[in-house]
């Protein structure tokens, strides 16, 4: 865990960096698949925020 602090916690607080990594440990797979399913639905906000920056790193 304290290498995941090294790595990101001048980014995201130690709270938050503890208590993903115990969600990780108790939950695994099923954990990973919120994680991914919660980048996706950020993704879609930023690419509607950002319309032309999707459209022209497309092309």
């Amino acid at each position: 865990m304290t290498e995941m602090l090294k790595k990101v916690g001048d980014q995201i607080s130690e709270e938050v960096v503890v208590e993903k990594v115990n969600q990780f440990i108790k939950y695994g797979n099923v954990f990973l698949l919120f994680e991914v399913m919660s980048l996706r639905k950020e993704i879609e906000r930023i690419r509607e925020t950002f319309p032309t920056a999707y459209v022209h790193a497309n092309k």
